[in-house]
């Protein structure tokens, strides 16, 4: 009797090298299209507003407020900020915005140059934000 012998094929092993390249490219592109700041909200009042009934039933406030001018720098990183017509750097307006709200004043008005970085902007916003100021206020021409 003849037997007709079958052929045993060789079995393939997958290759891992394209999967491995597929998998590097996935970690990337998630890692590439992911943020890691840290978002949170800034309330911002914009300036303009007023006062219902017109300003001849308007009576004086007794409130002070703050007028903060900033003003872009030589240096991007360090812009000019000037509060009530003191130069002062960002780093130290909480403690000088403190320092008026002990002298009673509850509200704070920032003035940004037209040539000022947004960035710029946010940065005393933020830091105004961490002072006692209840209020501040931002003015656009």
């Amino acid at each position: 009797m003849i037997s007709i012998h079958t052929p045993v094929g060789k079995k393939r092993r997958i290759p891992l090298t394209p999967l491995i390249d597929v998998i590097f490219i996935l970690v990337m592109f998630f890692l590439l299209s992911s943020t890691f700041g840290i978002w949170r909200p800034l309330d911002v009042s914009l300036g303009g507003e007023e006062i219902a009934g017109g300003e001849d039933n308007a009576e004086p406030s007794t409130n002070l407020a703050v007028l903060v001018t900033l003003k872009p720098g030589p240096d991007p990183a360090n812009p000019v900020l000037i509060v009530n017509g003191l130069r002062i750097p960002v780093k130290s307006l909480a403690q000088e915005l403190d320092r008026l709200a002990g002298a009673g004043a509850t509200s704070a008005v920032l003035i940004p140059d037209a040539n000022s970085d947004f960035q710029q902007v946010v940065r005393v916003l933020d830091e105004a934000k961490t002072s006692q100021i209840g209020r501040v206020s931002l003015k656009l021409d």
